[in-house]
């Protein structure tokens, strides 16, 4: 039989389960919330911003069309970004042992005095040169591949804008700063190299943010929240669609086309008439009068009816 249901019913199923949602959705909430801060590892984010400028020329129509190239070529650097060519070379960078500058090198030092024998001037070294001093510093990090960086790296631009965004996403906010730094200084470095131009410059470096991006506790609340009353509403709904008991005595006449004979109130079962009698007396009058018509006791019990 097919089921139709109206919205008088479905407020019938707002009010019944109003309570249950409450408490579901409430119950919902506290699930998502904990389950996500305590099963999905945080991530955190860190970005460098590079500029793409040329040296222009003093003719105003020259700096325009300077500065569409530099435009339109941010996204040819958004693509050797991400490529091996860089990822590989931060991700040996920041694995490898690194010669860190200790003391820059100093040129020899000279001076001039006359040789009376020869009768020439000559240079003689009153302070010898010294070779500059590097200490090996050991790797940063010990478990990082291009391609683990090709998921972190992102790129992301403005419009009409010459400077660009580096975005890293790691579970360690010291980490994504590190490669956030180490992809701007080899990009710079390389794409001299690759297309031969020296037009991109760090405008800032990235910094470690101790608060995740993800995952954002409260949406997930709310989310949970949401499907918590979203649930109950459905299984309430679900059983009033299922529900095969007659509410009515006009289904049984008008959509059955039954003769309606008579109604019988429900009786709960009683051990002890006389004692069924007793409180009926007690507590209805009117049930006393009907009692004697009928020649029988009369127990008023739920208002709920069989038929």
């Amino acid at each position: 039989m097919n089921k139709q249901i109206d919205l008088s019913q479905l407020w019938n199923v707002f009010k019944r389960s109003f309570l249950a949602m409450i408490i579901f959705g409430i119950i919902g909430m506290a699930a998502a919330y904990f389950g996500a801060k305590t099963f999905i590892t945080p991530k955190y984010e860190s970005d460098t911003s590079l500029l793409v400028n040329r040296k222009q020329d003093n003719d105003p129509n020259m700096q325009l069309n300077a500065q569409q190239a530099d435009i339109q070529i941010i996204n040819t650097y958004k693509d050797i970004i991400t490529r091996p060519v860089v990822l590989q070379a931060v991700a040996s960078n920041l694995t490898s042992p690194q010669r860190k500058l200790v003391k820059k090198a100093k040129k020899a030092v000279y001076g001039t005095r006359y040789n009376a024998n020869t009768g020439i001037r000559e240079d003689y070294v009153v302070k010898n040169a010294e070779p500059a001093q590097y200490r090996l510093t050991p790797a940063k990090y010990s478990n990082i591949t291009s391609d683990d960086l090709a998921k972190m790296v992102s790129v992301s631009t403005q419009q009409n804008s010459q400077v660009f965004t580096v975005k890293v996403k790691d579970t360690d906010p010291t980490r994504a700063r590190d490669i956030a730094n180490e992809v701007a200084r080899v990009f710079e470095k390389k794409v001299a190299t690759i297309m031969s131009i020296s037009n991109v410059s760090v405008v800032s470096r990235a910094t470690a943010d101790s608060t995740p991006v993800s995952p954002r506790l409260k949406w997930m609340a709310i989310i949970g929240l949401v499907l918590g009353i979203l649930i109950t509403f459905l299984w309430g709904l679900v059983r009033e669609l299922t529900d095969q008991t007659i509410k009515d005595i006009d289904f049984i006449t008008d959509e059955l086309g039954l003769v309606n004979l008579g109604i019988v109130n429900y009786v709960q079962h009683m051990k002890d008439m006389d004692q069924a009698i007793e409180e009926s007396k007690a507590t209805d009058t009117g049930g006393n009068d009907e009692a004697d018509n009928f020649g029988t006791s009369y127990v008023p019990q739920r208002s709920r009816r069989r038929i």
